[in-house]
């Protein structure tokens, strides 16, 4: 069974005088006590949730309270800083602590909770005894009503009308681009445009009221424009907008009139836009700004090449219009019509000419009739009976006398030299355009004396087509017994047998008169060294075509990784070009070395230099075959800081820098050119490395051994523009 008794107890505002609303910070209290006390809890009552329902009313002063048999009282108090409510539910008996929006005292028998809304609702509270009693928690103190708003307005005679909202209380200062007064009742903003709208406002709560916003007294009609056009005779045209009334200096790139009736801007391109203009109370007009008269297509171009008879083509690139005068390698006609420039050797590539605007247009030069191709020389060697060898260098196109020593014949297709000792040098031949084919002429001749009956002498001839020709001559006719190994001459007195590898052992021979000799026969020519075509690069070769290098019959390149500098501080520099010079040398499959140009003078600094150039090459996974090379020589001026060490301490650099290099898996090399090889440093002391020589001559004395020959520093080589220097290699790294 459920007892219920209800006290309810009003306490009017106006008969607490202690208790007054609005003054200074004090807190207006009121209490409000409605209590349902339980005795008996029913198995079948449902348990009261909580809700808070928020109704907008003004804050106003009363008080009620309502007191229980149980002793619980509630009371509420309204805090006018925060606009909020402190609502407390207070017990004789300590309460249970399972309400967990509301906030329980130490002493458990308070219970408390804020609010920021009015709120009218029925909360179940218990006390540890089990006595569940409700409680009506309901207040309406809280300001939740919007300000009451009025508007005024104010034209300033500029074509500008300022809008004043003012409000019965304090508003929140939320609104950024209306300016708030000081006593925060009133906003105020100044319109430039007509404008019809509803605008909100908020109290200091945050309780919204909108106002409607009515703007009709603004002349909002743009200026009236007009454009004009001249072409400026450069190539610009200047466009002019005009106006009715005076425009705002707002347009930085335009340029206006003293009297702010037009504005105007010179053009260098074609342009098709909508340009926007404003008068002084910006209002706006727009107008289309058409520029099509200037001159911005490249020249029509066309090419005519003449054969010069002299191995020589002119090409002559004529335009419809005036040309730029920029190309410096090329001839511009009197009336600027036409290029010419004459080609000396074959070409194809584009070539970019521009009109006087410089406007580009492009076309493609195509020279093909020069004759920039080598001649094809073909060697023959003919072995003399009088052990002399007579080579002949049969060409196919007619050749330039240029050989001193040597013969040229009638139709100047072939010379021809005799040799009485054995050589091995390259030689070259031109053609009558000065194409130059590099020929490489070997022969190596020995003759044995064998005394007795049949005298007999046995000569060894190896000529450069890797055959050795072995000659058993007799003073006395010989039986044609040793066929078909032997061939025996015509006149009985010689047997000649060739050889394409080494060979030793004995044979004999006959001759008609029964008289037999055993003759040794040693081969033991072969076994030289194969060539290798290379080139060596740097920053003054520029970009490289190396696809057509590969093609031109190169197979290795020497690639400067850097440099040390002449002056005293020796710094360390990289090539402009080795990355570029790396990357499209491997790409293109050429085989790569390495060099660096020292400036060391102590064998410190030529550790330096080698972990320098190790570190770079770290940086690129790609393949370095040939040696990393230590490059030695005078500076141009002879006036570098390694220019006057001694030679000891230049061939310990060397020594030092190549033992780096070797220690890092590589294969070292030295550079220098023959006098200083043999004049500064100490060439005995550096056998166990490879040396690169320079020494630009057919065919060098240089005394001691060396892998690299650099012989010219005037190679010509397709892909690569201007001289190069050309290298043969004699061992496959």
């Amino acid at each position: 069974m459920k007892k219920k008794i209800y006290i309810v107890i009003f306490i009017l505002l106006i008969l607490l005088p202690s208790i007054v609303l609005g003054q200074g910070n004090e807190e207006v209290t009121n209490s409000q006590n409605v209590i349902k006390a339980e005795n008996e809890i029913s198995t079948n009552t449902q348990n009261t949730s909580e809700k808070e329902n928020i109704n907008s009313t003004k804050a106003i002063n009363n008080a009620k309270t309502v007191d229980t048999q149980s002793g619980v009282k509630t009371n509420y108090t309204y805090n006018k800083d925060t606009n909020t409510v402190l609502f407390e539910v207070i017990s004789d008996i300590q309460f249970k602590e399972n309400k967990a929006l509301w906030n329980l005292s130490e002493d458990k028998l308070t219970y408390s909770h804020e609010f920021d809304a009015n709120t009218d609702y029925i909360s179940t509270f218990e006390d540890i005894e089990g006595n569940k009693t409700e409680v009506e928690v309901k207040f309406d103190v809280i300001d939740e009503t919007g300000p009451t708003l009025s508007i005024s307005y104010k034209n300033n005679g500029n074509n500008t009308i300022t809008a004043t909202v003012t409000s019965n209380e304090e508003l929140l200062a939320d609104k950024s681009t209306w300016q708030l007064s000081e006593d925060k009742l009133s906003y105020i903003y100044t319109f430039t445009e007509n404008s019809d709208y509803d605008s909100t406002f908020k109290d200091k709560w945050g309780n919204p009221s909108s106002i409607h916003v009515l703007i009709t007294g603004i002349n909002s009609i743009g200026p009236k424009l007009s454009i004009s056009y001249r072409d400026n005779g450069d190539n610009t045209v200047t466009a002019t907008v005009k106006s009715d009334r005076k425009l705002l200096n707002d347009k930085t790139s335009w340029q206006l009139s003293e009297d702010k009736l037009s504005y105007v801007y010179t053009f260098t391109d074609n342009t098709n836009y909508v340009s926007t203009f404003q008068d002084e109370q910006g209002n706006k007009s727009s107008i289309n700004v058409i520029i099509t008269t200037i001159d911005k297509i490249g020249p029509n171009l066309s090419i005519s090449y003449k054969d010069n008879g002299d191995n020589t083509v002119t090409a002559t690139v004529t335009s419809n219009e005036e040309l730029l005068a920029d190309k410096t390698s090329w001839q511009l006609s009197s009336d600027k019509l036409s290029y010419t420039f004459t080609f000396k050797v074959n070409s194809d590539y584009d070539s970019t000419f521009k009109d006087k605007w410089g406007n580009p247009s492009s076309i493609h030069i195509s020279i093909t009739q020069i004759d920039d191709q080598a001649p094809k020389t073909a060697i023959q060697y003919i072995h003399n009976d009088d052990n002399t060898v007579t080579v002949k260098l049969i060409a196919n196109e007619a050749l330039k006398d240029t050989k001193v020593n040597w013969t040229l014949s009638a139709d100047k297709t072939t010379y021809s030299h005799t040799f009485s000792e054995q050589f091995d040098y390259y030689t070259e031949v031109q053609d009558l355009y000065g194409n130059v084919d590099r020929c490489h002429i070997k022969a190596k001749m020995k003759t044995y004396d064998y005394a007795g009956t049949p005298n007999i002498k046995v000569k060894y001839m190896y000529t450069g087509y890797e055959i050795v020709k072995v000659e058993i001559v007799s003073d006395v006719k010989l039986k044609n017994n040793k066929y078909p190994s032997w061939i025996l001459s015509a006149d009985g007195y010689r047997y000649t047998k060739e050889f394409s590898n080494n060979d030793i052992y004995t044979t004999g021979v006959e001759d008609i008169n029964g008289n037999k000799r055993t003759i040794p026969v040693i081969v033991n020519f072969f076994g030289t060294k194969s060539i290798y075509n290379g080139v060596d690069v740097s920053f003054y070769q520029k970009y490289i075509l190396w696809d057509k290098v590969i093609q031109s019959g190169i197979d290795f390149a020497m690639i400067r990784a850097g440099f040390r500098g002449y002056g005293a501080s020796g710094s360390m520099n990289i090539d402009p070009y080795f990355e570029t010079n790396l990357k499209n040398a491997a790409a293109n499959g050429l085989d790569i070395g390495i060099y660096f140009y020292s400036q060391a003078i102590t064998v410190q600094e030529a550790v330096v230099e080698a972990n320098f150039v190790l570190d770079l090459l770290k940086k690129y996974n790609i393949e370095i075959k040939y040696p990393i090379a230590i490059d030695t020589e005078r500076t141009p001026n002879g006036t570098g800081r390694a220019d006057s060490i001694s030679k000891e301490l230049r061939t310990e650099i060397c020594k030092t820098f190549c033992d780096v290099i070797e220690q890092a898996g590589y294969k070292s090399m030295i550079y220098a050119n023959k006098d200083w090889l043999l004049n500064n440093l100490n060439i005995n002391e550096l056998n166990d490395y490879d040396i690169w020589l320079a020494h630009y001559t057919n065919e060098t004395d240089y005394p001691y051994a060396y892998t690299m020959w650099q012989y010219t520093s005037s190679g010509i080589v397709n892909g690569i523009a201007g001289y190069v220097d050309m290298n043969y290699c004699y061992k496959k790294y």
